[in-house]
């Protein structure tokens, strides 16, 4: 491996299968999508399936995805309510403080040389939930290095800091 990526989204529709399968085989990097919802506030156009039972159907579909890919997966406490207008709605309704230490945790734990967001962090862009997956991860890049942020995490994982985000 050549070094370490972490790909950040809301959804899990909002991965780049391609991106994580190039990185993972053809670039050699150890790479992992992190979705800060489960994809429970979705459609499902194929069937009855809604609410907690499409969380667990998207949840089930991304791990087979990694086993295919051989990215690593991993995701938050965030609710996919459905959609947001505006960040900081979704970010009222997340619990921004809990799912911010869920990625600061995330980026400590991996450990990766570069993260990378799929939305950018401005509203006009794109949707709430979207936008708000941008901010929490430039945020917990920041507090990841800070040791004395989210300290109960110290005793499971060390300060860390990447050296590139980009979106």
């Amino acid at each position: 491996m050549l070094g370490r990526v972490l790909c950040v989204a809301a959804h899990p529709d909002d991965e780049n299968t391609s991106l994580v399968a190039y990185w993972a085989n053809g670039a050699l990097y150890d790479t992992g999508y992190l979705a800060l919802t489960r994809g429970d506030g979705g459609q499902n156009l194929i069937g009855p399936e809604l609410g907690e039972r499409l969380g667990v159907i998207r949840t089930q579909e991304l791990l087979a995805a990694r086993k295919i890919d051989h990215g690593r997966q991993f995701f938050t406490r965030a609710n996919d309510f459905g959609f947001s207008k505006s960040a900081d709605e979704t970010l009222r309704i997340w619990d921004r403080e809990k799912i911010l230490a869920d990625v600061a945790w995330v980026i400590r734990k991996y450990r990766p040389d570069i993260v990378v967001t799929r939305f950018p962090t401005e509203d006009s862009d794109t949707h709430g939930h979207h936008t708000a997956s941008a901010r929490l991860t430039s945020e917990a890049v920041t507090i990841a290095a800070d040791s004395q942020r989210f300290p109960e995490q110290r005793k499971f994982g060390h300060p860390w800091n990447p050296t590139r985000t980009h979106w």
